[in-house]
């Protein structure tokens, strides 16, 4: 048998054992749930015995009555009927729990809200603009902690919480009243005082002005055998890093089941330190961070999710890739993940970030990310994704998109999938000389070098100037390592506009080549072809829901250094969501700054496009950083980035 043979059978026989293998899950056996509890906000009473008759008020209630059966050895299910609940929910736990089984679950599935807002009333029209209003604010939270990572600091708007909502409609914050446009609100802490901007045509007599003040609506900690089913956790205003819905401290055996996590200033359900856990047939969209994430968690499965339009406060600073994704996950060990779709979020679709082991991922879907679609770092391995999609699709979605990116990682293997039309569909970078990592179970330490990467089956098409395969920061010693255990067959790549579709650090560091040269340098898919495949990327054309726009920019690009008298450009680009429309661009930030000024090279963009940001300084400008909201309004959206230029 000729060495390739053996190489495309291994390749197979991999593929078969990885695709098949499913890890342990969340079995809850609700069939011991004997008792049953019922919960009605608006006709309940937390006095009341808990029937169908006599409800509770409060899930607090419905869960401190099960957990009073649970040591009593009966298993439990809370009924909650239809309304919203304005409440943080804290299951109690004890040394004298049982395993029996609680499940809160809605009476009509989606019919159940857990809100982490209040509503407001007496505005006031505000003396300085008629169309804006004013509230007394009662809070002192500051800025939420750093993240403590990250290549750049965090700018202010990212370490802030407060959201309001009207009409169920989230308006946009800005950190100064002149920053206000229609659809924005500002909070000024020191005089007690937030302004609002609503919609045009809005009644505020009328509005439900929804005004967020919980940060936690869920926390399921060392409990067990619990499931959450049908319900909806959203305005929570927690900081970024948690998230509204957590289950944590060892809890295990845990189920979400058909519920949605929307519209939380951080993210929006949060598995930690978890085992045996399963996360199914959920939404977790317009969060403020990640819509789902996973930490150091054993055992568990995400399938048939979906997480759309996250990481939109990130996004305010220019804050798009430290520890966020649609569906982030991080010291996963033995997990399934299968049939998701993580698209439109202004970071990564999927980011498996350090020592992920034992990895299975199926059917998944990432599309339009302002990142890139999938992303593995930083992990031993072994991490499969088969039959999955990583597209940009149509429309295009900003500078700063990638396919499948791979760092200081080993044995992923690629099977199955389509990679289109994005920056470079497979780019593989990293840390010369390694990273160490950890592993969280057994101790085991190691240097990370990609290596050992597997890409059998795939279809890779790129479109105008888009790379195919690009090496992007591998040192000579860690390109010979990468090059050298590569695995790669049975694929086929195309690129109508262009043959020299592959960078490689060899001859010369990014030395373009086309596929003959590909396969000569690498000695790799010489069972591929070069062939414009049927139909590639058809299952990334996807609809965008309610009409919006980005304002965005590269990646690095938000933070500028000059010295006094020079001056600093910033690339604005607008991305419609299934918008039309014209957008006006303004700033704000620059006219308490000497010597300072800034001008857009367009007013205005019709639909989409990119405009340039120039900061002119003078000998007169003080040292220092200096930060500018460049802001993007058309009608009731408004849509803002902090930029800094920092003066030497």
């Amino acid at each position: 048998m000729s060495h390739s043979r053996i190489v495309s059978t291994l390749l197979f026989a991999t593929f078969v054992f990885c695709s098949t293998l499913a890890w342990s899950q969340a079995t809850v056996d609700e069939t011991l749930e004997t008792a049953i509890v019922y919960v009605d906000v608006n006709h309940g009473s937390d006095s009341n015995p808990g029937t169908q008759l006599l409800p509770l008020q409060t899930i607090s209630a419905a869960a401190v009555l099960a957990n009073t059966n649970n040591q009593a050895g009966i298993g439990t299910k809370v009924i909650i009927n239809p309304g919203t609940y304005r409440e943080t929910v804290v299951p109690p736990k004890s040394g004298r729990n049982t395993d029996l089984p609680i499940t809160f679950q809605a009476a009509v599935s989606g019919s159940v809200i857990v809100s982490g807002a209040d509503v407001w009333t007496n505005w006031k029209t505000y003396s300085g603009n008629q169309k804006a209003y004013t509230n007394s604010w009662p809070y002192q939270w500051g800025l939420c902690a750093l993240d403590g990572g990250g290549i750049y600091p965090e700018e202010d708007i990212v370490r802030r919480r407060e959201m309001i909502f009207v009409n169920g409609v989230s308006m946009t914050q800005v950190m100064s009243i002149s920053a206000m446009r229609t659809g924005t609100f500002y909070v000024d802490e020191s005089h007690g005082t937030v302004y609002l901007w609503p919609p045009s045509g809005t009644n505020m007599t009328t509005a439900r002005v929804e005004v967020s003040t919980r940060s936690s609506l869920l926390d399921i900690s060392k409990l067990t055998n619990i499931v959450v089913r049908g319900l909806t956790f959203q305005y929570a205003n927690t900081c970024r890093g948690d998230a509204a819905v957590v289950a944590t401290a060892s809890a295990s055996n845990i189920l979400f089941d058909t519920d949605r996590f929307r519209w939380n200033n951080s993210a929006g359900l949060k598995l930690q330190t978890t085992t045996n856990t399963t996360v199914q047939n959920s939404v977790a969209n317009y969060n403020g961070a990640s819509g789902m994430m996973g930490y150091k968690t054993k055992y568990d499965l995400w399938e048939n999710n979906r997480t759309r339009y996250n990481n939109w406060r990130g996004a305010q600073g220019v804050y798009y890739d430290w520890g966020v994704a649609g569906t982030h996950f991080g010291y996963a060990h033995d997990q399934t993940v299968s049939n998701i779709d993580s698209s439109y979020n202004q970071t990564f679709g999927f980011h498996w970030d350090t020592d992920n082991q034992n990895v299975t991922a199926n059917a998944l879907v990432a599309s339009q990310n302002q990142l890139g679609g999938g992303f593995v770092e930083k992990s031993e391995g072994p991490v499969t994704i088969s039959n999955s999609s990583f597209c940009n699709g149509n429309p295009y979605s900003g500078p700063n998109n990638l396919g499948f990116e791979l760092r200081n990682s080993t044995y992923v293997t690629l099977t199955g999938d389509t990679f289109f039309n994005t920056g470079s569909q497979v780019y593989v970078t990293g840390q010369a000389g390694g990273i160490p990592v950890t592993n969280w179970e057994t101790g085991q330490s190691y240097n990370l070098i990609s290596q050992n990467l597997t890409t059998t089956n795939n279809v890779m098409v790129g479109g105008t100037s888009q790379m195919l395969f690009q090496d992007g920061s591998l040192g000579d010693s860690d390109w010979t390592t990468f090059e050298s255990t590569l695995a790669s067959d049975y694929n086929t790549w195309w690129n109508s506009t262009t043959t020299k579709a592959f960078i490689l650090p060899v001859p010369n560091n990014w030395t373009k080549t086309d596929f003959a040269g590909w396969q000569s340098t690498t000695g790799k898919d010489a069972h591929s072809g070069w062939a414009q495949p049927h139909n590639a990327g058809a299952e990334c054309t996807l609809s965008p829901g309610n009409p919006d726009f980005w304002l965005i920019t590269t990646a690095l690009g938000g933070y500028q250094t000059v010295t006094r008298g020079n001056s600093a450009t910033f690339t604005g680009y607008l991305i419609p969501l299934g918008f039309t429309g014209t957008i006006s661009l303004s700033s704000d930030g620059l006219q308490g700054v000497t010597g300072m000024k800034g001008t857009w090279s367009a007013g205005t963009i019709n639909n989409s496009g990119s405009a340039t940001f120039t900061v002119t300084t003078s000998s007169s400008t003080p040292t220092g950083s200096h930060p500018i909201t460049l802001i993007a309004n058309s009608g009731n959206l408004t849509r803002t980035m902090t930029v800094t230029v920092t003066v030497q």
